[in-house]
């Protein structure tokens, strides 16, 4: 692989949405933010890309207020478990209908979900983009995901990622390395390559408003690949600018833990995606596996 455009990628990983240890014990290291290469050493060195098409991402703009979202949110889950390692959902709880109140008092927004709902051309729940085709702002029915997907999968990619995490429990709240590696195995990539690293989280609980079922308010309703935050912000950081085949990235970061999340529920999301937002390419990797 030629690397002749290679740009190593030292980020500061902690932004203030979330909590943050300064200092971490036992080694005694400084640190505030970024691969700590001191503390951790050399970034891992990867081979051969591991995916190998065109993946995935269906974003599900939802809302625990929004009665028709729930079947949206199956659908999404349907068309990942078709997909294994192919399709990756990301629930987006944004908008009006996700504000809280006395029935529906937990907050499942956050900054990087509001951006996203912000560049929608229409902003509706439940709404939804397939690797953001046609940009940022279009958007499908979920009537519509099924075909998309679809055609996506068949369609082609110039980039091909691997992603490796690495869990350090000791450190502060917990602290996660992040490597990604992107390869232009096929083709070129005319202006930027964007990257960013999100969280999403299975398997929490709370109430929703399910106009399928009988009680319509369900109170133990449960949410699955919430977006919860990032690493790089929602709409990532530059990686290459003017891809020829044959070029590469390596990313590396090591992000402070939220101690809110957990663990063994949460995933990490990467995105690559090009000048006007459609997504190049996508990986999920769970950090329990």
């Amino acid at each position: 692989m030629k690397l002749s455009r290679y740009i190593p990628i030292v980020l500061i990983a902690a932004f203030s949405l979330f909590p943050a240890c300064d200092v971490i014990e036992d080694p005694i290291v400084p640190f505030s933010g970024g691969y700590n290469l001191e503390l951790y050493g050399n970034p891992p060195v990867f081979q051969m890309a591991t995916t190998s098409g065109k993946n995935v991402l269906v974003e599900d703009f939802t809302a625990h207020q929004c009665g028709n979202c729930p079947p949206a949110a199956e659908m999404a889950e349907g068309l990942a478990e078709s997909n294994p390692d192919r399709v990756f959902p990301l629930a987006i709880h944004a908008g009006n209908l996700a504000i809280t109140n006395d029935a529906y008092p937990i907050d499942w927004t956050n900054e990087d979900g509001d951006i996203y709902w912000a560049q929608l051309d229409f902003q509706a729940n439940p709404l939804g983009r397939i690797n953001r085709q046609g940009g940022t702002g279009d958007f499908f029915s979920p009537a519509e995901w099924s075909e998309e997907v679809t055609s996506e999968l068949a369609s082609e990619t110039p980039l091909q990622l691997q992603v490796k995490t690495f869990w350090h429990p000791s450190a502060g709240n917990g602290q996660l390395n992040i490597h990604v590696n992107g390869q232009f195995t096929s083709g070129d990539l005319v202006g930027e390559c964007r990257l960013a690293i999100l969280f999403t989280e299975s398997s929490l609980i709370g109430d929703q408003l399910y106009y399928g079922e009988d009680p319509e308010h369900v109170t133990d309703y449960e949410f699955n690949h919430l977006l919860r935050g990032s690493v790089t912000g929602a709409e990532g950081l530059v990686v290459t600018v003017d891809a020829l085949e044959g070029d590469g990235f390596q990313s590396d970061y090591t992000f402070n833990w939220n101690p809110e999340w957990i663990f063994e529920n949460t995933s990490v999301v990467v995105v690559a995606s090009s000048e006007n937002g459609e997504v190049v390419n996508c990986l999920s990797h769970h950090l329990s596996e």
